[in-house]
């Protein structure tokens, strides 16, 4: 995506806040066609968020999912 779409999808209401921060808070873009042109991958931008890295096995939603399964297993047996 470009510069203004990675801006938005990483919440920064303006570019030039986005663009500063590239390079320490969001990675570099991985394709630069020219100085003006240069593009985010999503997976990228979702690594640098710590978005998707969630562990399973901790906290309130891992003990609600585990209720989840222990009722689907009563009720399937």
């Amino acid at each position: 995506m470009t510069a203004d779409l990675a801006a938005g999808y990483c919440g920064e209401r303006h570019v030039e806040d986005f663009l500063e921060r590239v390079g320490t808070t969001y990675p570099k873009p991985r394709i630069v066609d020219s100085t003006r042109r240069k593009f985010w991958y999503r997976e990228d931008l979702d690594k640098a968020m710590n978005l998707g890295t969630v562990t399973a096995s901790s906290g309130l939603g891992a003990k609600f999912r585990e209720k989840i399964r222990e009722k689907r297993d009563g009720s399937a047996a």
